[in-house]
């Protein structure tokens, strides 16, 4: 996510505030200035309202991290990496690759974090005014989080329920379908009562859908690889060619991106955006970008395409040892899903057509 900074790392894990956060501390602070108890310090006098005020704020977020260090660790367990921890105006979301999908792995990462929070909320038993305040919002973390609509954490254990009748794809169009239902309501009951919650339904709606995507992306994706789909020979450029050699080979050729490569080996890749504001006469060593993320034939589609989302490019060299054996890039990848998806929906449609004119024969 843009505009995070890092804060620490615990077990190894990342973790990051964005921009966001800063707003929302400020406003959940002077709520709990100004509202009365048991919501409210305003009947201390200062500093320690202020005080108590600002602390009950960040202890919010400090919850909010420990139920994502609670989904992490679980799925640190089971072998997947957890990239960072990102909390936000909204919460915290964490980045965790290569999860399982296996129903009973994924019950188990998603139970983790509420989990966490009941076991929080139990403060709220205490007499102390701050514990049983920060106990009541963790009991209130942990019920909203079960609402069984995705991306929430309910939404996952009903993904994982319903996987072992419907397979994981079929269970996610369902769980994101409950999701964006339960957005929609959510976003009109906000519009008269709580304008608040209808920025958190858009958060959910568009959490479901993004989820929705990716897994259908996966799916189709997933008997693919980089070698099916790359350009094969690519065109490539030298360390000592000019940019306005470069132009003119992307004017004839329509591509934005080239590898560079120095006797046979690939040392780095230019792209329209690394020589948008360079000197023509400028060779393209100087410009190339030498920080190279490449792929290899081998590697899944789906896993190509991730490392472009993350590293926010729109190509990939594809190497076999130092060689440049081909490119790809994301349209490629689009182009094919969008491809396949056809093919899925008219094969779809053809059984659905014949199951109906068997029953029908019948």
């Amino acid at each position: 996510m843009a505009y995070s900074i890092r804060i620490c790392r615990i077990f190894g894990i990342d973790v990051k505030a964005h921009i966001s956060l800063a707003l929302i501390l400020l406003i959940l602070s002077y709520v709990f200035y100004v509202n009365k108890p048991p919501f409210g310090f305003s009947d201390l006098q200062n500093p320690m309202r202020l005080i108590y005020s600002v602390v009950m704020a960040v202890s919010i977020f400090v919850a909010v991290l420990i139920h994502e260090l609670s989904h992490s660790l679980v799925a640190k367990r089971f072998g997947a990496r957890v990239r960072e921890i990102i909390l936000f105006i909204f919460g915290g979301v964490a980045s965790i690759e290569n999860l399982p999908k296996e129903p009973k792995k994924e019950f188990a990462i998603a139970i983790a974090g509420p989990l966490a929070s009941l076991v929080l909320s139990l403060f709220i038993l205490t007499p102390h005014r701050f514990l049983h305040l920060f106990g009541y919002f963790n009991l209130i973390l942990a019920i909203f989080n079960l609402i069984p609509a995705f991306p929430m954490d309910g939404g996952r254990v009903l993904r994982s329920l319903l996987a072992k009748k419907f397979g994981y794809v079929r269970a996610t169009r369902i769980s994101a379908n409950v999701g964006k239902a339960f957005a929609i309501f959510m976003g009109v009951f906000g519009l008269f009562y709580n304008i608040w919650l209808t920025f958190i339904a858009l958060f959910i709606y568009i959490g479901a859908v993004e989820e929705e995507r990716a897994v259908t992306l996966e799916g189709l994706l997933s008997n693919y690889k980089v070698g099916d789909v790359m350009t094969p020979n690519p065109i490539c450029v030298t360390p000592d060619m000019t940019v306005r050699d470069v132009i003119s080979l992307m004017l004839r050729q329509k591509h934005l991106g080239y590898p560079v490569v120095k006797d046979g080996r690939l040392v780095g890749i230019v792209t329209l955006k690394d020589i948008t504001d360079a000197d023509e006469n400028d060779v393209v060593e100087n410009v190339m970008s030498r920080k190279v993320i490449a792929v290899t034939p081998e590697t899944k589609v789906f896993e190509a395409l991730r490392i472009m989302s993350e590293n926010r490019i729109g190509r990939l060299p594809v190497v076999e040892g130092d060689r440049v054996v081909g490119i790809i890039s994301r349209s490629d990848i689009i182009k094919l899903a969008e491809i396949l998806e056809i093919f899925e929906g008219v094969k779809s449609s053809r059984e659905k057509f014949g199951s109906v004119q068997s029953d029908t024969s019948g």
